[in-house]
């Protein structure tokens, strides 16, 4: 059976293999200009080194084709379920560039195609614009983001009878300000996030509801810099956030807002372009509405570290802990500590190898529940040419959990093409 299983994914991806190779040896747009630029804020993407230069403006087509095999799209303990998924995924951006103003706009979109799962097909959306404004010692900014996505089936919030993803629409606005003295930097944000979940049908035709998880999430987050010495920067935060749901009560009869605030003491390096890192240690805090699920108090902290070791060799390394929402039945929300490392190698200038390890721990608080789940993961990147690029990996994922029926482990590849102008 394992032998005839392999033969079949074969069989599936060789198309697929057969449409990369003709389009590489298709001849591509070329003279395009080129331009690099750090990024000025969180919410501005840096400016795209490909693309169309049309005066002041940069257009950056681009399309990746991409198939997976999955050996277990659902995540199930037992009895797991295989299917290969072909995306295609167009994304058109615009960027403009003055001396003091900057511009990005972006649409894109990602289709997915399951060979026997029909019924688990997608098509997701998303649209960005992002602006920002440099006044010197002063800087403004400010962005929306919009999409149109899914959550899988054999998610822990998509009930378990369901016949077909879940499709929600996010929505996120965000101002920013930072502002520099001779002794202190300060830095202010404000997000406002809309979140809608549309309802979805049960395996016995019953209709699921999904309001439940409808809601509006504000962050707010003032931040002081006192530069240390070159290249290093200590810094206080403090981030208050507001969660408030749809439906009060739930279908289960519990208020499921909250508010709380993150305080984080931190240290900020950027040494000879070698280490960039941001690390962070504090206190956070989740009150909830409703007394049936008590409050979160607890540690958190925050780790990004990325070493150049040499000019081939890059080494990243990112830790945090925070609380998320979840509505399992029972649970307050999720106290995740997640952990990860990766590296990348350049083996020649147009092929890179990597690898990478992730680990995390969810604790279901209110409930006993405790997950805990490790990724393994190899990649190769192949740039054939400046418009071209082709990139394979596989992932190994297992979860081990207390709570019964909710272990799995799952294996995928994936193999995809990129071409962009």
């Amino acid at each position: 059976m394992q032998g005839s299983g392999t033969s079949m994914i074969c069989a599936r991806l060789l198309p697929v293999l057969m449409f990369c190779a003709a389009n590489l040896l298709c001849p591509i747009a070329s003279a395009n200009a080129k331009t690099r630029q750090q990024a000025t804020n969180n919410t501005m993407p840096p400016v795209d080194e490909t693309g169309i230069r049309l005066g002041r403006f940069l257009l950056s087509p681009a399309i990746t084709s991409r198939a997976q095999y999955d050996d277990n799209i659902f995540l199930s303990e037992n009895g797991a379920t295989s299917d290969v998924i072909t995306t295609i995924a167009p994304r058109l951006t615009l960027q403009g560039d003055w001396r003091v103003f900057h511009l990005h706009l972006a649409a894109g979109s990602e289709l997915g195609f399951f060979a026997d799962s029909a019924e688990d097909d997608y098509q997701d959306v998303d649209l960005k614009a992002a602006a920002s404004l440099d006044l010197g010692p002063s800087s403004l900014e400010g962005a929306i983001d919009w999409k149109q996505s899914h959550d899988a089936r054999g998610g822990n919030d998509v009930p378990t009878g369901a016949t077909e993803p879940v499709i929600y629409r996010d929505v996120i606005g965000q101002l920013g300000g930072r502002y520099a003295t001779n002794d202190l930097h300060y830095e202010t944000s404000l997000a406002i996030r809309r979140l809608e979940f549309d309802d979805s049908i049960a395996l016995d035709g019953s209709a699921i509801r999904n309001d439940d998880r409808n809601r509006i999430e504000s962050r707010e987050t003032v931040r002081a810099l006192l530069p240390l010495d070159l290249g290093r920067e200590a810094y206080g935060e403090i981030t208050l956030n507001q969660r408030q749901y749809d439906r009060v009560p739930d279908d289960t009869g519990l208020v499921r807002d909250s508010s709380g605030f993150q305080a984080l003491g931190g240290l900020r390096l950027d040494l000879t372009d070698l280490i960039k890192g941001d690390l962070a240690a504090g206190w956070m805090s989740q009150n909830y509405a409703d007394p049936a699920f008590g409050n979160i108090n607890d540690y958190t902290l925050r780790a990004d570290i990325d070493w150049s070791v040499t000019r081939l060799t890059d080494l990243t390394f990112t830790a945090s802990r925070a609380v998320r929402e979840t509505t399992v039945t029972g649970a307050s929300g999720i106290v995740g500590f997640n952990i990860g490392a990766g590296i990348l190698h350049e083996l020649r200038r147009w092929l890179q190898i990597g690898a990478n390890a992730h680990y995390s721990d969810e604790e279901f608080r209110q409930t006993t529940r405790r997950d805990r789940t490790s990724r393994l993961g190899l990649n190769m990147s192949y740039h054939v040419n400046r418009h071209a690029w082709i990139e394979g990996g596989i992932n190994h994922d297992l979860r081990l959990s207390n709570s019964a029926g909710n272990d799995y482990r799952r294996f995928q590849t994936r193999i995809s093409l990129k071409l962009e102008m």
